[in-house]
């Protein structure tokens, strides 16, 4: 347990957006192993969602292997699905999302998209067009109760290996 002393000085830091360490800049390099980004995902999906699973698997070259299961109808299989990472996020001076490219059964999506009502199924944050999942990162991490986290994230990358997702992100005060 922390001293309350030292919690006292640390909550007194973050509420004042760390203005005593202004100029400080923080890079770290995180690989997350797959099945730690797959209990991650298995935590952020609603009980009563529209999915009921979502597994990923990293692959080498910035791909990754994506297997969806729908709540509802019962009785469509998992679609596997293989996504390319297109483009990085930006995070300043402007927002803009994580981009994955569909590269297989990208018929199969544009049919399910057309069937199923995308807007419905993915949570706010994700955007599927034109064989692209979008990704808003900052909606994402308010949704997820690290709003908080947005005016220090300078930059965030994504990049894949064998069963590995790496983020590279530079924090700065």
């Amino acid at each position: 347990m922390a001293d309350p002393r030292l919690a006292r000085v640390l909550e007194a830091l973050r509420s004042s957006q760390f203005a005593d360490l202004k100029g400080a800049r923080i890079s770290a390099s995180i690989p997350i192993a797959e099945r730690l980004l797959n209990d991650l995902i298995a935590a952020a999906l609603p009980a009563s969602g529209p999915l009921r699973t979502l597994t990923v698997q990293p692959l080498a070259g910035n791909r990754l292997k994506a297997t969806v299961k729908l709540a509802r109808p019962e009785f469509l299989p998992a679609i596997p699905l293989t996504l390319e990472i297109e483009q990085q996020p930006q995070m300043r001076p402007t927002e803009s999302p994580l981009v994955l490219r569909v590269l297989s059964l990208p018929g199969l999506v544009t049919l399910a998209s057309s069937v199923l009502s995308m807007t419905t199924l993915l949570p706010e944050g994700l955007k599927f067009e034109d064989q692209r999942l979008f990704v808003d990162v900052p909606t994402l991490l308010k949704r997820a109760g690290y709003g908080e986290v947005l005016p220090f994230l300078d930059s965030l990358n994504a990049a894949t290996e064998e069963n590995r997702l790496i983020v590279d992100a530079t924090l700065r005060v």
